[in-house]
């Protein structure tokens, strides 16, 4: 047994090798991990989220699962062969950089799209599940409350923490893909009842209503944060549905490296204020009203109205709840000529759009459904594109950063009237 980190029966025989020496070396590396954390023991991984395709950072070198995965992460020399995930751990995977169905319609060749399928198999063949997904939860991987678990997505170990009561940290693509090994984590950070209380306060004095309106909150939050604080949302604001709260968290992890957000009456672990802070004095404290948030909307939208040839709605990914949405708005309308716009969701709720009638609407209407990736993952999306729309603050936020051309942001409904228009009306 270590004498730094306790391990149970079950782990010490890993250790030992009797369960193969890739779950061998995954541990061993899990401990020192443990012990840079200054962890004392490990929990048990039941679920676990990371990228099995194609990176962002592979333009062709190479499709090869062990060269960008395996020997990556577990063994360099390419000596220890992996052949199975954990078992007892249900793994699904995030996003890549390529579309899951299409390649022509995104600006790929062929070859990538091959090659990142190619590495999808070799994956699921070891036990994962190809949802393709920044929103795992639409997939059925969910977390229930006190349960462990690992993911890449900085909105998904919000979303896990802060809704579902489940336990993670943020992690790499390196200890991830240990963990979804040997089925192990550190003990530590948020999973420990100490660190799971408020530190920072913010009382809600804007609009509420809509998903934009939950979007720009999270973004204005996150820029107010310190490293390692967990908010607490307090106020008269209208309690969100799925699709607000996944807007949220996807834009303070965009502003912040927040890890949890308590919203008092919303939040399992935050039934009161008083019990969101567990009897502490906040670190800060501050208002958000209206005038910040229009402010950053502001700051997103490229400012002079003009035409736009590419839009995109789906960032996180789209339930099938927000397709049907979109099929009802676009019933009757056509997306202008020489304008693409995509709406990316997974693959669970695209084969249930497609089961529904909702994805032949669409189609209809002249509006591509995509799967794992959005206008920053996905290589070439926007190639040759004039303009862009986007109703994301994540999207728009980064897109601003990355792209030369003007980029608009506001609602899904004004980005479904750009469509039709072939123009964005700036307000």
């Amino acid at each position: 047994m270590s004498s730094e980190v306790r391990l149970t029966e079950v782990e010490q025989r890993m250790l030992d090798g009797e369960y193969g020496p890739a779950k061998q070396l995954a541990l061993s590396r899990i401990i020192d991990y443990a012990k840079i954390l200054g962890a004392t023991e490990l929990v048990e991984i039941t679920k676990g989220h990371v990228c099995c395709g194609s990176p962002h950072a592979n333009r062709g070198e190479s499709f090869d699962y062990d060269t960008w995965y395996t020997k990556r992460f577990l063994d360099p020399t390419g000596k220890v062969k992996l052949d199975h995930f954990n078992e007892d751990t249900f793994i699904i995977d995030d996003v890549n950089a390529c579309d899951a169905y299409q390649w022509e319609w995104t600006n790929q060749t062929k070859e990538f799209f091959d090659g990142n399928k190619a590495m999808i198999q070799h994956a699921t063949g070891m036990g994962a599940c190809n949802g393709s997904t920044c929103a795992p939860y639409l997939a059925g991987w969910i977390p229930l409350p006190g349960e462990y678990f690992v993911t890449v997505e900085s909105s998904n170990v919000l979303f896990c923490n802060s809704i579902w009561g489940a336990r993670g940290n943020a992690g790499g693509p390196a200890t991830t893909f240990l963990s979804l090994v040997c089925g192990r984590s550190p003990k530590w950070g948020l999973h420990l009842d100490e660190n799971r209380k408020g530190t920072h306060v913010f009382n809600i004095q804007c609009a509420s209503e809509n998903k934009t309106d939950w979007d720009l909150m999270g973004f204005a939050i996150g820029q107010r944060l310190a490293p390692n604080a967990v908010p607490v949302l307090r106020g008269d604001f209208k309690r969100p549905n799925l699709m607000k709260i996944k807007s949220f968290f996807t834009a303070l992890a965009t502003a912040s490296g927040a890890e949890m957000c308590l919203i008092v009456g919303v939040s399992p672990e935050a039934p009161t204020y008083e019990v969101a802070m567990g009897g502490k004095e906040p670190v800060a404290e501050y208002d958000i009203t209206q005038e910040i948030v229009d402010e950053i909307r502001k700051n997103l939208c490229h400012p002079v109205s003009g035409p736009v040839d590419f839009l995109q709605i789906g960032c996180p990914n789209c339930s099938c709840e927000e397709l049907a949405y979109y099929a009802r708005c676009m019933k009757g309308r056509k997306v202008a000529p020489g304008v693409k716009f995509c709406i990316y969701t997974n693959i669970p709720q695209l084969k249930m759009a497609e089961m529904s009638g909702i994805s032949q609407s669409l189609h209809e209407a002249g509006v591509e459904l995509l799967t794992s990736g959005c206008i920053l993952r996905t290589i070439n999306l926007t190639k040759g594109a004039k303009a862009i729309g986007l109703s994301a603050v994540k999207l728009a936020h980064y897109s601003n950063t990355e792209q030369e051309i003007p980029v608009y942001f506001g609602t899904d409904e004004e980005l479904m009237d750009a469509a039709v228009r072939g123009y964005w009306e700036v307000k």
